[in-house]
């Protein structure tokens, strides 16, 4: 299953290494996500650069704003406040660190231009949005009480691993004429590589 899993992705990573080679873009949702959310990184005072915000505790103020403005914060996320109701989409698109985004922004490429070769642009999009959209309101609903800011595209990134094995499987096992189809289901990614992910990246950054 393990050899299955990675013959899979060995085969769709290359087939999108050709054709970066070879000038044609085959997951644009994806690198357009990526720029997003790396630009705003760039631009918020989460990144550290931009002296306007300050230092030391005035920067610290400024962040702790900036999340709670564009995060999910759980107990005012299901008041009757039409704008709390779309933080779940704004969360998705904001990081509180380096190591944060970086990391989203790594399993992102890998596994986000896997699942959008396979699925396509629209399916793609709706996928990521739908999956991140679910993944904060599911963490926020158990956590109601939270004053917590709640931010980051890992619920949104960490499903495009489970469906890119899924698709890139299929793809080996029963694509292409003669191509046999794997029998019992479509074998997934190993349990312990994606209990590692899980814990590494997490739902979502929780802040203060």
């Amino acid at each position: 299953m393990i050899r299955n899993w990675n013959t899979a992705v060995r085969r769709t990573v290359g087939t999108l290494g050709g054709a970066r080679r070879t000038g044609r873009r085959t997951a644009p949702v994806t690198y357009t996500l990526i720029t997003m959310c790396c630009l705003l990184f760039l631009v918020s005072p989460a990144a550290g650069l931009n002296p306007a915000y300050g230092t030391g505790e005035e920067l610290l103020a400024a962040q702790r704003a900036y999340f709670r403005r564009w995060g999910v914060v759980p107990a005012e996320l299901f008041e009757d406040s039409p704008g709390s109701a779309l933080t779940p989409a704004t969360a998705l698109f904001v990081h509180g660190s380096w190591v944060h985004l970086l990391g989203n922004m790594l399993f992102l490429y890998v596994f986000g231009a896997m699942t959008e070769e396979r699925m396509g642009r629209l399916q793609f999009a709706l996928f990521y949005l739908g999956c991140g959209y679910l993944a904060l309101l599911g963490y926020a609903g158990a956590n109601a009480h939270s004053q917590q800011s709640l931010v980051g595209a890992s619920g949104a990134a960490l499903p495009c691993l489970d469906r890119a094995a899924v698709l890139g499987v299929a793809a080996v096992d029963g694509g292409g004429p003669g191509g046999r189809r794997a029998g019992g289901g479509v074998p997934r990614a190993p349990g312990g590589l994606r209990a590692g992910l899980r814990l590494r990246l997490g739902a979502v950054r929780a802040y203060d």
